[in-house]
């Protein structure tokens, strides 16, 4: 065990001296995850800001039978009323108008029949302003029709508040914490398997293909020690190269949470009252509970152990430091992919099944956990699945190691 301590010692401090592999373990990590959250929180509002504030061109065919319509539209803000006539669908497809209403003839004779009437309405799905124009085009409908009604309702001396028989308020029963777990579902999973790969990426090539390319191995394969307290001793240095990637990348984010920098995930799990429902969301807690975050930390633990053998078994195969990258490259994006698509299916339910399939399992367990559901089955599926894909991964990194052609090879 002393040989492993001491060349665990050695790679580490070989990986601390190379800038490549601190910056993906330490800084990157700490600046990336920030900028991640952040980022996307003010994009999403930005783009929430700038669609309320885009000003549009609605065009109006026939506007003589809906005066009144055309009135309300005219009234609503960042609105431009342009009336039309001739060839209308061209001025939508060339994006000189953002969408155009076509009024029947019969509009008013239909008004006054209390009839309803179906006016045609005209947009490109190619002109981001065009959707923006057709709920501005809703909100006049829903003005109008009420104008209508109360008309209506009037002439017949009933008030309008007999059509408020009945009304929706939600209530929700999921809990703050419940709600910020299922928040977090969406994007901590996913980064947390990102660095178990990521973190050790450039200390698994600096450490097998890069000795080789700065004829070190040699020396290293000459010392009295076995094959088996190289790899292990390697295997340990990658490894804690990943799980300090790890700590920093989740405390980084942790603290853009406290320092209130969730919107991203405040917008994407509060819930939006329409129409008759009145909303009474309760606020959103990220906080996490101790038995989620010691189940999560044991699997990325498991993770590590992975995805850092898994790195050193494919990047002894290469000559050089270049050569290593552009093996593990698409590697990663294997291992991701599945992973991604997974995460982002709408309501997916797994069945016991699935918590066998690695990695696959980790992502389905962390957003269980996340909000507060643990299924014993399921816990020990993933951890027992995990230490056998963990183990077997090391093993075939150390035999891999026993290869001299692999080692040596030119």
């Amino acid at each position: 065990m002393k040989n492993v301590f001491t060349i665990w010692k050695k790679e580490l401090k070989d990986n601390i001296r190379d800038r490549r592999t601190l910056m993906s373990t330490i800084i990157l990590p700490m600046v990336l995850m920030p900028g991640i959250i952040v980022g996307m929180g003010k994009f999403t509002m930005a783009q929430i800001k700038n669609a309320q504030e885009q000003a549009v061109i609605i065009g109006v065919v026939n506007e003589a039978v809906a005066q009144d319509f055309v009135t309300i539209l005219r009234q609503l803000p960042k609105v431009e009323v342009k009336a039309l006539a001739g060839d209308f669908q061209a001025e939508v497809k060339n994006k000189k108008v953002d969408a155009a209403v076509v009024f029947p003839d019969n509009f008013q004779s239909a008004i006054k029949a209390e009839e309803p009437v179906v006016a045609e309405v005209y947009r490109n799905s190619l002109n981001s302003k065009s959707s923006t124009a057709l709920a501005r085009l809703t909100t006049a409908v829903t003005q109008y029709n009420q104008l209508i009604l109360q008309g209506r309702l009037g002439s017949k001396n009933i008030t309008p508040e007999i059509q408020n028989g009945l009304s929706l308020q939600a209530k929700e029963v999921a809990t703050e914490q419940e709600l910020g777990g299922f928040g977090l579902s969406y994007l901590l999973p996913l980064f947390i398997i990102m660095w178990a790969v990521i973190g050790g990426q450039n200390a698994a090539v600096d450490t097998s293909a890069g000795e080789k390319e700065r004829k070190t191995l040699e020396a290293l394969i000459l010392t009295p020690v076995s094959r088996l307290q190289i790899v292990f001793g390697k295997f340990l240095a990658v490894a804690t190269a990943a799980l300090t990637s790890e700590i920093v990348a989740l405390g980084s984010m942790y603290a853009v949470f406290a320092f209130g920098g969730a919107d991203f995930f405040t917008a994407a799990t509060s819930s939006q009252a329409s129409g008759v429902i009145q909303s009474n969301t309760s606020s959103i807690n990220f906080s996490l509970e101790p038995q989620a975050v010691a189940i999560m930390f044991g699997v990325s633990i498991l993770l590590v152990m992975l995805f850092s053998a898994l790195n050193l078994s494919v990047a002894i195969f290469a000559k050089s430091y270049k050569e290593a990258q552009s093996y593990i490259g698409p590697s990663y994006l294997v291992v991701i992919l599945p992973v991604v698509l997974v995460n982002m299916l709408p309501s997916f339910q797994a069945t016991l099944g699935f918590f066998a399939i690695p990695i696959v399992n980790t992502v389905l367990l962390f957003k269980e956990v996340l909000i507060g559901v643990y299924n014993t089955s399921h816990i020990l599926l993933t951890v027992g699945m995990m230490i056998v894909t963990a183990l077997v991964t090391m093993y075939i990194a150390s035999r891999i190691y026993q290869k001299e052609g692999v080692l040596f090879k030119e």
